[in-house]
């Protein structure tokens, strides 16, 4: 499980300028702006050998993008019977539902840990509660994820780590003064 991560040279440029992140386990989500880092976060964690990471015990990393669960692309990532499944799915499905065929595969095992970039990308909010659910079951596994996310639906009972200081407490003041203005009214239908 990881448990923190001293960011190398180049990524430090990259990622808020900060140097180091710590992490917990169970769910803990990056948020911030666009252009903050968090994807560029991911991938440090998940590929850069120059950037130190401290980990509890040896960890197994699993990372999901869009372009990853592009069904032109499943043929990279996904092999033997069960990657054949999973691409003959996904050319019928939706990137959720690909999301969703791809986690249901894995065999995680305890201390694993699963790097999500905006897993709510093109989902309603029905499909963004059962990836969130999903999430959860793999941290009660014992396994440790770590989503990128711009959803309020992740940021609940996770470990939030914000890569740009104050912006949970301006998302949740422009979230209030959304959810406080009025829905329209169903329109009646001419008949």
């Amino acid at each position: 499980m990881l448990t923190c991560l001293a960011l190398c040279f180049h990524h430090k440029r990259f990622i808020s300028r900060r140097k180091r992140f710590c992490f917990q386990s169970g769910l803990n989500v990056l948020i911030g702006p666009n252009g903050s880092g968090k994807s560029s976060l991911l991938k440090a964690i998940h590929r850069c050998k120059d950037c130190d990471r401290q980990e509890g015990a040896p960890t197994t990393y699993h990372y999901f993008n869009s372009e990853e669960m592009n069904p032109h692309k499943t043929h990279r990532y996904f092999k033997g019977f069960a990657g054949s499944v999973i691409r003959a799915r996904s050319l019928f499905s939706s990137h959720g539902e690909t999301l969703r065929d791809v986690l249901k595969s894995y065999r995680p095992q305890r201390g694993d840990c699963f790097l999500l970039d905006e897993p709510e990308v093109g989902h309603d909010l029905s499909w963004i509660l059962k990836i969130r659910r999903g999430l959860d079951e793999l941290a009660r596994s014992g396994c440790q994820v770590i989503v990128a996310s711009h959803h309020p639906v992740f940021w609940a009972k996770a470990s939030v780590i914000e890569l740009k200081r104050g912006y949970l407490q301006r998302s949740c003041k422009l979230m209030h003064r959304v959810t406080a203005c009025q829905l329209p009214r169903k329109q009646k239908t001419a008949k």
